[in-house]
């Protein structure tokens, strides 16, 4: 074997070491780029699915926000409707001393500021407009009330008073109309 053919075999064996050196190289590249797109490929689903995630979440609690406004709309919206029953009402009672129902209903408070006084004697305070209504019986009468109507019936020596005014017995029922109103409105 002389040096050309030495020569001639080193330099083979070189190109197949270096051969086989590239293929393995171009394996592994191949590996790792497999590898790098596999671990790409799991991060973007990772992300798609963290992003899709979020999204419903936002979705849910913007749905949820927006019920709960509708709610607070709605209930607002029926608070003002039953306050404009309710001062509708109240117009109705401030006209209710003109009706020929009135001087009645005005005796029948007095009796009953009577028998909750339990006194054989009292003062009644009414309008003046009302004076004229009143059948007379063992109390003295005072015109001189400012309210829409009614009466309050005050014991003899001025200690004990029963407020019967048209006004506070709108106010005493108030909450009970609130209730009716609501029941009938929004069944």
């Amino acid at each position: 074997m002389g040096l050309g053919q030495l020569a001639a075999t080193i330099s083979e064996e070189a190109a197949k070491e270096a051969k086989a050196t590239i293929a393995s190289a171009e394996g592994e590249r191949k590996t790792l780029i497999s590898s790098v797109k596999s671990s790409a490929e799991h991060a973007r689903k990772a992300a798609e699915s963290r992003t899709a995630e979020y999204v419903d979440a936002q979705r849910r609690e913007r749905v949820a926000w927006a019920r709960l406004e509708a709610k607070r709309l709605v209930s607002e919206a029926q608070e003002a409707a039953v306050e404009a029953a309710i001062e509708a009402l109240s117009e109705e009672v401030r006209k209710f001393p003109k009706d020929k129902a009135y001087p009645r209903f005005l005796n029948s408070l007095v009796e009953k500021g009577m028998k909750e006084l339990g006194e054989e004697r009292a003062v009644v305070h009414v309008a003046k407009a009302d004076r004229k209504h009143l059948r007379g019986g063992k109390y003295q009468v005072k015109d001189g009330l400012d309210a829409w109507g009614g009466c309050v019936v005050e014991s003899a020596d001025g200690n004990v008073r029963v407020d019967l005014t048209l006004e506070s017995l709108l106010s005493q029922k108030r909450d009970v109309l609130r209730k009716r109103l609501y029941a009938s409105l929004f069944r």
